[in-house]
């Protein structure tokens, strides 16, 4: 019995304390996504770190926080005005400097609908704030359109 009530307390301890760190990733996700959709690239750029590398897998890549940038304004500039459903999100802190989000995605767009996978990882900066290092997704284009 003691045993498992020590179980018990690690187990909803562990838990507790995983829960509290990935809202940190919720909401520097959160952050993140209100400055994309509010065309907020300049903040959007200051989220990343020096040397970030984007990735459109298996298409191109970018580097830097002023290429990303300019490169998340070209693909909304292209893609038009969208309304986007993240499915089955992952918040998880990899360690206490390290972070990760992953996602699926829907996009309703004005003449096409598109999919993909999405993922970050944010890593804590030695002057205080998160910084993401690596973001890649995909995306797909639905067949009926």
């Amino acid at each position: 019995m003691r045993l498992f009530l020590v179980l018990f307390v690690t187990i909803v301890g562990l838990s507790c304390a995983n829960r509290g760190r990935s809202n940190v990733v919720k909401d520097l996700f959160r952050t993140y996504s209100q400055r994309v959709y509010n065309k907020e690239y300049d903040l959007v750029r200051l989220m990343y770190h020096d040397n970030a590398v984007t990735v459109e897998k298996g298409k191109r890549s970018y580097y830097g926080p002023d290429a990303i940038a300019k490169a998340i304004k070209m693909y909304h500039d292209d893609l038009g005005v969208s309304k986007t459903l993240n499915t089955n999100e992952q918040f998880i802190e990899l360690s206490n400097d390290f972070v990760y989000y992953q996602s699926d995605y829907e996009s309703e767009l004005k003449d096409q609908n598109i999919r993909g996978t999405y993922w970050q990882i944010w890593k804590k900066s030695n002057d205080g704030p998160w910084k993401i290092i690596h973001d890649e997704f995909s995306i797909d284009k639905d067949d009926d359109n």
